[in-house]
């Protein structure tokens, strides 16, 4: 199980060549998890095989009064996991494949192709606000964890500092030490986008943004049952790449962070290898609650065409 606030299940299961579900937001009890980012946050399972991924979904689905965002509108997806997608209507987004690799644009190509063979309609379409779907979760996510990282100062729970004289040298040292440089970054920016004077002008803003990025998803389900993109502009960096230039690292979110602001379901699934047998991830994106027909799709495609965890080196 691991937590999606921005694809961090889905784009791990795309790299390592696993299926990685993030449910609806409300679909599964976020209970006992360390918030991040709270209108964002999600619980998923990584699993070898879409059904294992409809499993463990059935089994932690559905409302808990521990979590007052969760819902009692989500449906089992287990028990419809036919495999048949005959009619179905899967929108090719033409947003989602700019500037993505080439090999894994070829790859989700036949995977159009595969489910066309399946019996499945493919229909081109635009989510024009979709560009500003990253700067938008950026602003919100930061601003968010800013306030929910606000509780960790030592004094109640979690790392506290040994070396200190007072109280206040206490949790400057306590989160100075005990939060990394990442998440000290947007602890910062998400202070300074709370701040007054740019509280209007980038957070507020950024609220907006979200709104029009839902209505541009909900208008795309309007003519299509589902959406096929990338989950990653490229397949896993090399082992401990890290990179200074955090615009560079941001922007390999821009696949996944959508779906988050959205609050839709989307699952992660290995369909091919690139040249350097590297597993290439699709992403299968529904409308909210429509996860026993993500699933089954996945599980379709899986079936008659897909690569399995088994088969990933």
């Amino acid at each position: 199980m691991g937590s999606d606030t921005g694809g961090s299940v889905r784009q791990p299961a795309a790299f390592c060549g696993v299926v990685g579900l993030k449910p609806s937001y409300g679909s599964v009890s976020r209970y006992g998890l360390i918030a991040y980012g709270s209108s964002l946050d999600q619980i998923g399972p990584l699993t070898s095989s879409v059904a294992d991924a409809a499993i463990v979904y059935d089994a932690v689905r559905g409302k808990d009064p521990r979590d007052q965002t969760s819902s009692a509108l989500s449906k089992p997806a287990f028990d419809k996991l036919d495999g048949n997608v005959k009619n179905l209507k899967i929108g090719f987004p033409k947003e989602y494949f700019e500037g993505i690799n080439p090999e894994i644009v070829d790859a989700l190509k036949q995977a159009f192709a595969q489910y066309e063979k399946m019996g499945a309609e493919i229909v081109e379409l635009s989510v024009p606000w979709l560009k500003y779907a990253l700067p938008a979760y950026y602003i919100i996510a930061c601003a968010e964890a800013s306030s929910n990282l606000g509780r960790y100062d030592g004094i109640r729970y979690g790392y506290r500092a040994t070396d200190y004289d007072d109280v206040n040298e206490m949790i400057m040292k306590t989160r100075s030490q005990g939060f990394g440089k990442e998440v000290k970054r947007r602890i910062m920016l998400g202070t300074y986008v709370l701040s007054a004077g740019y509280f209007d002008a980038y957070y507020k803003k950024a609220l907006r943004v979200r709104e029009q990025v839902q209505e541009s998803f909900r208008k795309a389900f309007e003519s299509v049952d589902l959406m096929l993109t990338p989950v990653a502009p490229t397949t896993a960096f090399p082992l401990h790449y890290t990179s200074e230039n955090m615009i560079e690292t941001y922007m390999s979110d821009f696949c996944t962070v959508p779906v988050n602001i959205a609050g839709l379901p989307a699952i992660s699934m290995p369909v091919a290898f690139d040249g350097k047998g590297l597993p290439i991830g699709m992403q299968l994106i529904g409308a909210k609650f429509s996860e026993a027909v993500v699933l089954n799709a996945a599980y379709a495609y899986e079936n008659f065409a897909g690569i399995t965890a088994k088969e990933v080196k």
